[in-house]
């Protein structure tokens, strides 16, 4: 498999012995997806005492995690994909520990309830991509539409605080990430089934997910209560 093409264009790079049952393809994704939150359980309980300095942030938010991706995207290799996938889910989960014990902290049990409603919701928007693929197939305007809008007013929100803080964003932005879900897995149907695009939908998945964790949990444990 070329090692220059992203997961997404690689709708017909692949042979058949490199191919797995599709129904297996998919336990491959969702146990690879579990697997990532798993582990960011654990590490940001770790860190969830940690007061994270500059560079830090730097590193954990931004260098690492866009090193995962560019490994992901650009790896033929299972293997390889599987580095970058840990390169996301370790370092993201290492920022957040502080952040999710504040949660914890002010609302006893906030985090496992909104995670367990996360992982409901994704179940369900998955199970959509792969029932309703003609629906998906159509949004994707709406999507990029959507997601650049919401990019735009977050990145407002780090010059106007009031911005930010706006309960409705974080609704649609929890709607958002909810239809990419169930998008992504469409788009993983259109795929051959190999063990490398398995990990490379993954992070995807994992991405869509944590975010959508991330929006649910400021509604219910700031919005929530207001």
């Amino acid at each position: 498999m070329s090692s220059k093409t992203t997961v997404w264009s690689r709708t017909h790079d692949s042979t058949s012995s490199e191919e797995m049952p599709r129904r297996l393809f998919y336990f491959t994704i969702g146990g690879i997806s579990a697997w990532g939150f798993f582990l960011a359980t654990i590490v940001s309980a770790y860190t969830a005492t940690w007061q994270l300095k500059g560079y830090e942030l730097m590193l954990f938010g931004l260098i690492l995690p866009f090193l995962g991706l560019f490994i992901s995207a650009r790896s033929g290799s299972a293997l390889l994909s599987l580095v970058g996938y840990h390169l996301i889910v370790v370092p993201l989960a290492a920022l957040l520990g502080p952040g999710l014990a504040s949660f914890e902290i002010a609302d006893p049990g906030i985090v496992s309830s909104v995670a367990f409603l996360t992982g409901a919701v994704t179940l369900v928007m998955a199970t959509s991509g792969l029932l309703y693929p003609n629906f998906y197939r159509s949004i994707g305007g709406f999507l990029f539409a959507g997601i650049f809008g919401l990019l735009t007013v977050l990145v407002a929100g780090l010059f106007v605080p009031a911005v930010r803080e706006f309960a409705p964003i974080h609704y649609f932005a929890a709607g958002l990430f909810a239809l990419y879900i169930g998008w992504d897995m469409w788009r993983a149907s259109e795929l051959p089934p190999t063990l490398n695009n398995a990990v490379d939908v993954s992070v995807a998945l994992y991405l869509d997910i944590l975010n959508l964790f991330l929006h649910m949990l400021s509604i219910l444990g700031v919005g929530g209560k207001d």
